[in-house]
C-alpha cells in the first residue's frame, strides 16, 4: 500500500470519526435521515440496485447451495465459504434451461420494480402523522447521538 493510500485512508477515517459516523453503516435507511432529508428538501438516499437473474434466483435456493458446498468441499472458513457458495451458484444456475433463465430475470426486473416503489414511498411519500412514528424518529435520533 502507497503512502498517499495511507493517507487517504487516515483522512477518511479521521473524517468519519469526528463526524461520529460508522463506516459498518451509512445511515442511508435510517428512518430519521429520510426525514432529515425530506425537511432539507434533498433526495440524496441511494437507490435500490436491480440484482441479477442468478442472485434472484440463488435467494430461493439457500439451502440447496449450502449442501452442495458442504458436501463439495467440507468444512472451511468463512471467508472461503462465501466464494464456494458464489462458485457453486453460478455453476447451477448455469444448468438451467433458457425458459428458466428469462423467468427468472423477469423476476429480477418484478422484484427491483417493488423495491423502487417502496424507495420512492419512503423518500417521497408523506411524513408519518403517527405518534408513534414520529417517537421513534426522535428515540432514534436520541440514541444515535449518545453512541
Amino acid at each position: 500500500m502507497s503512502v498517499e493510500q495511507q493517507i487517504k485512508r487516515w483522512l477518511a477515517y479521521q473524517y468519519m470519526k469526528d463526524s461520529d459516523m460508522d463506516p459498518k453503516e451509512s445511515g442511508a435507511q435510517n428512518p430519521y435521515r429520510i426525514l432529515l432529508l425530506k425537511l432539507a428538501g434533498m433526495t440524496s438516499t441511494l437507490k435500490p440496485r436491480i440484482w441479477t437473474a442468478c442472485n434472484t434466483w440463488r435467494k430461493t435456493q439457500r439451502k440447496e447451495i449450502n449442501d452442495k458446498t458442504k458436501q463439495r468441499y467440507g468444512n472451511l472458513s468463512r471467508s472461503q465459504q462465501v466464494t464456494a457458495r458464489d462458485k457453486i451458484a453460478k455453476e447451477m444456475y448455469a444448468k438451467l434451461s433458457d425458459v428458466e433463465k428469462e423467468g427468472w430475470e423477469e423476476q429480477a426486473v418484478e422484484d427491483h420494480a417493488e423495491r423502487m416503489a417502496k424507495w420512492n414511498e419512503i423518500l417521497n411519500g408523506k411524513i408519518s402523522q403517527n405518534n408513534a412514528d414520529r417517537q421513534r424518529y426522535v428515540f432514534l435520533s436520541f440514541f444515535e447521538s449518545i453512541v
